[in-house]
Formats: structure tokens, sequence, C-alpha cells
């Protein structure tokens, strides 16, 4: 019988293990376990400017609604003569309304409340001595100190293997000389001791490197799916800051909201000063992407935004249909949305572009109303993709698929130490038995997160005793009494928490931390 009860939204975070410097998601499989690179003690997280306002208590009491938008339709049960499903997972059970009750379309936390706990819960990023930190973004001035950008790149130089013939880039293993060249590439004594801060946005989406290079390089010949040099993913149209340029000049290391490392340049664009940096942060109104991703189409006026990929969660300034142009690009508006986005002009500078984007695409006008069941179906969303490690191959991982969900409520939630939040409910599940973890669990509203070191789920419901979750999974043991071989789905998937790790140890067991993302009270 599946239990519904009586829920206070609870979304539990993940206490993610800090490997290189985010959540490996594949479980027992942790590519780059020499490395040591800076770490993101990640107490919070945050998306807003300095000028952020803190709610009042009068102004941050949750509305309370019956039901809100719904972010998916109904549709038929999966045929499982054609669709897989692992042992334990009924045809029923891959539906997102199977896992949602009449109780979870309450809002949890409003607006207020939202900007609220991204304040509190801006991340610290902190290099490997755990001492030196950077500043949190919106409190970057016009300079810099040198030495704590030093700092960070010397942490990076130190990060490369003991033994580089171990990896392999383009088929061949690396060498020495191979990775001395990366380093050089870093350009660490041209770091200035003050440094000029530039203020800049994304422009497309791209991977970040521990290194200024798009070398892939991997534990072996034919592994491609966990690039060491991989940092995390850079979504578009974020804010971010630029400190350094690689010696080569293709490449700019900047800071985001709860991780710093390289970028290519052409996926960064400069803001005029810092004011107009904080004004982009803040527009009237924003067009949110609530589909798995859509594309901006072939354009033959816009090379800038010709096919790019807008993920889960990406946000956009959207323009009142009385102050947009009728026509773009030789196209009139009817029946389209019109967004402002920022675009990199020839000097390196944003120049602003018009895109429309039709009112058919899974989009919505400002933020999804915040509840256990619009997360449970934007997560339904993602069931199926491919895994993509710190935000490879145009996917994510365990970690990075919670952060586009989350995005989409408006909540930035940090690409690690997630479990280190401040403001919210935890359950503390480590010391408990697996019976003891049932019951905690059972009390869960679906759309709640569940973690133990190296993955973070999405709980969805408890089925006849059986708790379900959906995650981004590298590898698992099926279920006992399965057999005992790991299978490395490389999916975002639905499972219960029977399955194993390589240790035969299962995820229930292993399961550490429980976090509800709420207001302090």
């Amino acid at each position: 019988m599946f239990h519904k009860n009586d829920k206070s939204f609870a979304a539990i975070l993940a206490f993610s293990i800090i490997l290189t410097s985010f959540c490996s998601c594949s479980l027992d499989t942790q590519p780059g376990a020499e490395t040591s690179l800076p770490t993101t003690s990640a107490t919070s997280a945050s998306e807003t400017s300095a000028e952020t306002t803190i709610p009042s208590e009068e102004t941050s009491e949750t509305t309370v609604i019956e039901e809100t938008f719904e972010t998916a339709a109904d549709h038929e049960d999966i045929d499982t003569s054609y669709v897989r499903t692992v042992d334990g997972v009924e045809p029923e059970m891959m539906n997102a309304d199977y896992w949602i009750g009449e109780n979870d379309n309450r809002i949890i936390m409003n607006a207020d409340e939202i900007a609220a706990y991204n304040y509190e819960n801006r991340a610290i990023i902190k290099a490997a001595d755990g001492e030196t930190i950077m500043p949190h973004l919106d409190e970057f001035k016009d300079t810099f100190d040198g030495d704590i950008l030093r700092t960070f790149l010397t942490d990076n130089s130190n990060s490369i293997p003991d033994y580089p013939p171990r990896y392999y880039q383009d088929g061949g293993r690396t060498d020495y000389a191979y990775w001395k060249n990366l380093i050089e590439l870093s350009n660490i004594d041209a770091v200035e001791d003050v440094i000029t801060v530039q203020y800049a946005y994304t422009v497309k989406r791209m991977t970040l490197r521990l290194f200024p290079t798009e070398d892939r390089v991997f534990d072996g010949p034919d592994d491609l799916y966990y690039d060491y040099i991989l940092y995390a993913e850079c979504m578009p149209y974020m804010p971010c800051v630029v400190l350094h340029e690689s010696s080569d000049g293709e490449y700019l290391y900047v800071v985001f909201d709860s991780y710093s490392a390289w970028v290519r340049k052409d996926a960064v664009a400069l803001c005029k000063d810092r004011e107009d940096w904080v004004a982009r942060q803040n527009p009237d109104q924003w067009l949110v992407v609530t589909a798995r991703e859509i594309r901006l189409g072939n354009d033959p006026y816009s090379d800038a935004t010709t096919d790019l990929v807008l993920p889960m969660g990406t946000q956009m300034e959207l323009v009142p249909a009385d102050e947009a142009p009728d026509i773009i690009n030789q196209r009139t508006t009817y029946g389209d949305y019109v967004v402002k986005v920022p675009t990199r002009g020839r000097d390196g500078y944003i120049e602003d572009e018009y895109v429309i984007i039709p009112v058919s695409d899974d989009v919505h006008v400002g933020f999804l109303p915040y509840t256990p069941a619009n997360i449970v179906r934007q997560a339904f969303k993602l069931l199926g993709d491919r895994y993509g490690w710190g935000g490879d191959l145009q996917a994510n991982d365990c970690t990075g698929i919670t952060r586009e969900i989350y995005r989409c409520f408006g909540i930035l939630l940090p690409r690690v130490g997630q479990s280190n939040s401040k403001g919210v409910y935890k359950v503390n599940l480590s010391e408990m038995d697996d019976e003891e973890k049932l019951a905690e669990i059972a009390k869960l509203t679906p759309g709640s997160l569940i973690s133990f070191p190296g993955h973070m789920m999405i709980y969805l419901g408890t089925v006849d005793d059986v708790p379900y979750v959906i995650s981004a999974t590298g590898s698992f043991v099926a279920p006992y009494p399965g057999p005992e071989e790991t299978l490395h789905p490389n999916s975002v998937i639905l499972t219960s928490l029977y399955v194993r790790r390589a240790s035969l140890k299962t995820w229930l067991e292993s399961a550490t931390v429980a976090m509800t993302i709420k207001p302090e009270k």
C-alpha cells in the first residue's frame, strides 16, 4: 500500500562527498582519487546580489493554497515490453502522478522566504588549506587579493596525478610533460598582487575545467564518462566574476555562486560595470525553462543564439508584450514570448539580443510554485536522461540535476556540501538501523532528498514498506537476491532503496542525512 502521510514538505538534501569538489554520483567508482583540489564548504547557497533585502517576519509567512500550476500532463503507464525497469519497479510507478497525493500541491516557501533562504545559505568556496576562501559572489568588490587566487591555482597544480601514465587523453597515456603544460597554461606567474575584478555573465552551456583546456582525460582508454579535468557545469545566463586569463588567452578563471574554475572565453560576456551586473540579476520578470531542455533553433540572423541548448532551470529576462519588438530577425512575435539574453560581442562585452521562445515550449513565466508535486514532476522530466559527470555530455550528475530542478523554483543550491546548508530541518540517519530509517523516510513528502556520501536521490514515496527514489546514477547492483555484478546505467533512473553499491551494502543501509528546505521558525 502506498503511504500518503500528513506531509509538511521535506526536501532532504544529500550529504555529498567532496572528491573532485563535487558529488561523484557513480557511487563506488570515483575517478580522480589522487586529486587535491579547492574544496567548496557549501554552508549555503545564493544567487542574490549585494543589494538583496532579507524579508521580515511580516513578509515571509508561508502561503497555503489547495492547488498550483501543474508542470506535466498525465500520461499512460509505460509499456515495459518496450522499456526496461529496475527490479522492483512496476510500470505504473513510471508515471509522476502515481507519487503525488492530494496534499502535495501546497506551497512550502513563498518568494520572500526563498530569497531569504538563498541569502542565508550562500556557499563558502574554500581552498585546500581550509582557510583561504573566496568572497561570496555578491560581496566581490572592484579589486581582489592576488594571493587568494594564486592559492586556488596552486591547488589545481598540486592536483596533477602522481603517476601520469595511469590516465589517458585522446586514447594515449599522459606523461608529466602533458600536465606541466597545463600548469603553464594556468599562467600563475602573471597573477597581479591586486586584481581588477570584471563582472560577467555566461552566454552558453559549457563545462568548467581544472585547467584551461578542453582536453578530456580518463582513467582508461575506454572510459568516456569520468573526465579527470572536468570540474562542474557552466549553465547559460549565470552571473560570475572574472579574475584571470590563461597564457594562451583562450580561457578565463571565473567564480560562480559556489565554485570557481576555468571556462572557455567565448562562453563569457563582460558587463560594463558592477551596477549593470547587479541590475541584470533583478529583472522585473523571468521566463524559466521547465522542460528537460529547449533549443533556440537555427537563426540565420544570429550566430550568437543559434542552436543554443537551454537546460532545465535556465532563467531569461522576460520582456512584456507591449515593450517587445513587433519583429525580431524577420519574424513577427505573434504567439511567442520575447526574452532578452546576453551574448558575447567582438570586444568581449555583453550585447543583448531579443530571442523568440514559442509559447508551446515547456517554460513558465516566473518561478514555479515551490510544492512537492512540482518537484516530482520536474524530476520525472529527466527520467531516462543521460548521466553527465559534473555537467558533462550536456547532461548532469546527481547533485547537478537537483540544482537544475530547484532553480525552477528560484532556489539556488550549492554545487557540493548541500547537507551543510543552514535554515533547514535535518535528520541524521547515520546512526539508525534500517527499521528506524524506514520509519523516518515514510514520513517524507514526495520530492524530498535522501543521500549518502557520494550520491543524492529524490524521494518519491514508500510502497509496501519499500521506499523509492529517482536519481542520476553511474552504477549500482541489483537488489537482493539478484546478481552481484555492478551495472552501469549512467542515466537518471527510478529505483528502490534496496539497490546495492559495489560493496553490496544497500542504499538504505548507506543513507546518512535527511534535510528539509523550509523557513526557520
